[in-house]
């Protein structure tokens, strides 16, 4: 098959759309974890797979949902849940037909059939589509918030997601409406193209909105386990005062109980003693403050509730993790197991490791738990019935853990859940 000037040129800049693709996959998606090798071979395939179907079929509709089936199949390169898989492989395609109708119609065709052969056949505007495309997606880099990742409710997503999809339905009925002018057809999809770039905003406001929510419940969540820290170090404090000032009397009172061979009497003083000193217990005192701080607290609230706690810590006062990150890590993984270990009835425990050694920070948390767990694709599922703000821990965590190169592993035989983590610090 001998090929024309306008399909060479078609092939030649869909190399350059497949990149604008990439480049629009990025504003969605964060792509430090990706398998490149895996990523170049898909891209590789989708623009095989559109260059073929164009030179061999060219009806727009065939196109359509060769180009969405193929969109979507790129975004299961990056970690993302189906939704926004789904919203933005449906934005993309709006935005890259909106640009092509308004191209095509400004350079003079107005005919786009839906489900027979496509003649448009100008150079110009194919090369002005392609760089139009390439632009917008420029513009919307700067949308930082959409591919952090926060869980946006149900009712928002489905609010922003019918704001596109509504608009592509709509500017396919364009085509089929008689009578209508072609600048009547261009404000038509500009204004659009408008909404959803408004609506896009709105996206990036609600994904920041959550973030900042995120953190500020996080800083509140430190907040407590600072005072709780500050109360232990103060109580700590006074006692140790109260027994250096009491200590001559006390020495002097054991000196005379042992020299009368009063061993009982002896053996109860300093047992009176011991539990004057600690009225508050202090489970951690690595000198980390904020992992003290979490640990304590945490600690406390499980025995409490009767669960006997165990911890083997072993780390230095800095880190290198962020207070934020920690708090997520530590404190995810406590409320699980303390949520969990609850629920058994005989020897509920929970037995921390946390040590460091050679810029290797090694946590173990591990629990029992009682009934059957819910896993769905490698992810827990809650068995709340707020499914929207629960069940999301160890997601968390996860996407903290990966900015430190680490790794988590999750094991839950015999009724014991653990998780382990290994991060890689600096």
């Amino acid at each position: 098959m001998q090929l024309s000037l306008y399909e060479w040129v078609f092939i030649i800049t869909d190399i350059f759309g497949t990149y604008t693709v990439y480049k629009f996959m990025t504003v969605f998606f964060e792509t430090r974890d990706t398998h490149r090798k895996v990523e170049l071979l898909s891209y590789i395939g989708y623009f095989l797979v559109i260059s073929v179907i164009y030179l061999s079929v060219n009806i727009p509709i065939v196109l359509m949902i060769a180009n969405i089936i193929t969109l979507i199949g790129l975004t299961y390169n990056y970690q993302s849940t189906f939704k926004k898989r789904v919203l933005a492989v449906v934005f993309m395609y709006l935005i890259f037909m909106s640009v092509e109708i308004i191209v095509g119609l400004i350079t003079g065709y107005f005919n786009f059939p839906l489900f027979s052969q496509n003649n448009y056949s100008s150079i110009f505007g194919l090369i002005s589509f392609r760089i139009i495309s390439y632009v917008l997606v420029l513009v919307f880099n700067n949308f930082a918030n959409i591919k952090r990742g926060e869980k946006v409710p149900n009712s928002y997503w489905l609010s922003i997601f019918l704001i596109p999809a509504t608009s592509l339905y709509v500017i396919l009925l364009l085509f089929q409406a008689k009578g209508l002018s072609i600048s009547q057809v261009i404000a038509s999809v500009i204004l659009f193209f408008a909404v959803n770039f408004a609506a896009f905003q709105l996206y990036d406001a609600i994904a920041a909105a959550i973030s900042e929510k995120m953190e500020s419940r996080l800083v509140m969540e430190q907040n407590k386990y600072y005072n709780r820290q500050l109360e232990l170090m103060k109580a700590s404090l006074e006692t140790t005062k109260a027994i250096r000032h009491d200590l001559k009397n006390h020495m002097a009172s054991i000196s005379t109980l042992v020299k009368s061979n009063e061993k009982e009497q002896t053996l109860q003083y300093i047992s009176n003693i011991l539990e004057h000193f600690a009225t508050e217990r202090n489970y951690a005192s690595s000198g980390n403050i904020i992992v003290d701080s979490i640990i304590n607290f945490k600690f406390q609230e499980a025995e409490q509730r009767g669960i006997k706690t165990t911890l083997d810590l072993n780390i230095p006062e800095n880190l290198g993790v962020s207070s934020i990150d920690m708090t997520i890590i530590l404190g995810n993984l406590l409320d699980n197991a303390i949520e969990a270990s609850s629920k058994v009835e005989e020897n509920p425990y929970i037995n921390v490791k946390l040590k460091y050694d050679k810029g290797r920070l090694f946590l173990q948390v591990a629990n029992p738990y009682a009934g059957e767990l819910i896993e769905k694709s490698g992810k827990f599922i809650t068995t709340k019935a707020d499914k929207d703000n629960h069940g999301i821990g160890l997601e968390s965590v996860k996407k903290v853990i990966q900015k430190y190169s680490g790794t988590m592993s999750v094991d839950y035989d015999d009724n014991i859940f653990s998780v382990v983590i290994l991060m890689y610090l600096n």
